[in-house]
């Protein structure tokens, strides 16, 4: 818990003062993550602070992250920058644009960019499609494509998205993500599910031989609370169900953060 309190103390403080000469500046918020792993394969825990602001038609957010990595007998720590830049075009078409890099460690990916495209096909369906590519520790790469759909009822939100990628060890894979998002009947409150499962899901700490064969099935379950006008908590909660050619093992995954809306 030191770790992660000098980590959320100290990327607070570079943010919030870069964010204060920021024009259109929208929130702050502060998150850490922590997943344990069974079989031996340890822990991992992550602060971090994010910017949210808009200018015009774009929405962007600033944000940095400070990870370690417990493998039991060696641990790593690792720090990642980030942006993303959701821009809408016209009153169909928005893209989204994300870059994210990493010192060369097994916390986080060195380098991630990506780029989707979302289409308003009918008032409350948006479909979405875009392509990834991926850095990590040991020289691994991935890059890939997804293509999805969200429809969007009163108060829910449902949205589907199917992704296939390509290892540089050469492996193929491929993944599906439902979410599924219900707000309060009344304020800013929400809750939201995520469902997930494919092959060879690809995490930075991973042994890269293991990556072609490897399995996964997953759920998170995340509430976001209002606390009066301005602040947000958020609390989340998720299991995750992992097979290799080599063993069964399971992650237990929980989130916590704290956003202040201007």
């Amino acid at each position: 818990m030191q770790f992660i309190t000098r980590s959320a103390l100290s990327c607070a403080l570079v943010l919030a003062g870069a964010s204060a000469a920021q024009a259109g500046v929208e929130s702050i918020s502060v998150q850490l993550d922590h997943a344990d792993y069974d079989a031996a394969r340890g822990s991992r825990d992550v602060a971090g602070v994010a910017v949210a602001g808009r200018t015009g038609e774009s929405r962007w957010v600033l944000e940095i992250a400070h990870g370690q990595r417990d493998f039991g007998d060696i641990a790593h720590s690792g720090t990642r920058a980030g942006a993303s830049l959701h821009h809408r075009w016209n009153e169909r078409l928005s893209t989204r644009t994300v870059a994210r890099f990493s010192d060369d460690t097994p916390v986080f990916a060195n380098r991630e960019v990506g780029h989707d495209f979302k289409l308003k096909v009918l008032p409350n369906t948006v479909l979405n499609v875009g392509g990834r590519y991926a850095e990590y520790f040991g020289g691994t790469h991935v890059s890939g494509w997804s293509a999805g759909a969200a429809y969007y009822f009163p108060r829910v939100t449902a949205h589907y998205r199917h992704s296939r990628h390509h290892l540089s060890t050469r492996g193929e894979g491929h993944g599906n993500t439902l979410s599924l998002r219900l707000k309060d009947a009344q304020g800013r409150g929400s809750s939201q599910l995520w469902l997930g499962s494919g092959t060879s899901a690809y995490a930075p700490d991973m042994d890269p031989l293991q990556l072609r064969d490897n399995r996964s099935t997953s759920a998170f379950l995340r509430r976001n609370q209002p606390i009066g006008a301005h602040l947000t908590l958020n609390a989340g909660i998720g299991k995750a169900w992992h097979e290799t050619p080599f063993e069964k093992y399971t992650s237990l995954s929980s989130q916590l953060g704290l956003a202040y809306h201007w």
